[in-house]
Formats: structure tokens, sequence, C-alpha cells
């Protein structure tokens, strides 16, 4: 096809810029930097338990509860920021692996590329009509000035008779 004058429109592939698991995993390790670890704490155990593993994990929160609200301010300081980071790393690394989201971007971007085809498409039809009718209405008008010089010239021979 390069052959032809026509360049191949290159692949874009999923490098070519910031992947949605990234950006992503960048506004939730920042929403994780800015929660109230102890209001998240409270929030999680007074929920309603579904079945018996949430009822064991719900106990493991009280007694984590329990106990941070017991240390000291640097110690609370530290430990929050302790369980921030382990919980984006962790989540970080779940969304890098996760196919989904590939599937997702990938996804998206056809999405946007065909959009974009389309916009230049109906773009491109405008711009021909655009031409055609100002090539018709040039073409009128030079008709009108042929026409008119004509008669000009026909009177004139008249005249000279």
């Amino acid at each position: 096809m390069a052959d032809q004058g026509i360049p191949d429109i290159p692949d874009i592939q999923p490098q070519d810029g910031p992947s949605l698991s990234t950006v992503i995993s960048e506004k939730l390790t920042e929403s994780i930097a800015n929660m109230d670890l102890l209001n998240t704490l409270q929030k999680m155990v007074a929920t309603e338990p579904g079945d018996e593993e949430s009822e064991v994990v719900r106990d493991k929160l009280r007694g984590v509860l329990a106990q941070f609200r017991d240390m000291s301010d640097e110690d609370k300081a530290e430990f929050a920021k302790k369980i921030k980071e382990g919980l984006a790393s962790k989540l970080s690394l779940r969304l890098k692996n996760n196919e989904m989201l590939a599937g997702v971007e990938d996804a998206i971007r056809e999405a946007v590329m065909t959009k974009l085809y389309m916009v230049a498409a109906a773009a491109f039809l405008i711009l021909v009509l655009f031409v055609f009718f100002g090539y018709k209405l040039y073409k009128s008008i030079k008709e009108k000035e042929k026409k008119r010089e004509e008669k000009k010239k026909a009177k004139q021979m008249k005249k000279k008779k």
C-alpha cells in the first residue's frame, strides 16, 4: 500500500501514553493517601456481614480498631502510613495485572479512532461539497460574464453598421 503513495497507518500500541490501569492506580493511590483511616475502619466494622468470612474479618477489624485507639499519635501516624502504602501497592499490583482493563483500554481506543475517522470523513465530505458548489458558482459567473461580453460585442457591431 505504501508503494501507491499512501502512507501506512501505524498500529497504536497501549504503550503510546498512560495506560488506563496506570491512571486508575495513580488516582487510587492519591485517594488512599487522603483517606481518614480511623473513619474508614469504623465504617467497615459497622457494615452488615454477608457471610461467615465477613464476620471473621469484622471481628479482626474490631481488634485492630481497639489497638489503633490505644496508640500514641506518632504510632497512629506510622500505622496509618504503612496501611495506606500496603493497600495502595496491593491495589496497584492487581490493576497492573488485570487483563480486563487492557481489553477496556483497547475498546476505548478503537471507539475513539472510529469516531475520529467518522469526523474526518464528514469534514472531507463537507470540503468536497464546498469545492463542488464553489466551482459551479465560478463557472456560472464566468458564463454570465462571457454572455455579457458577447452582448456588448453584438451591440457594438450593430452600432457600427
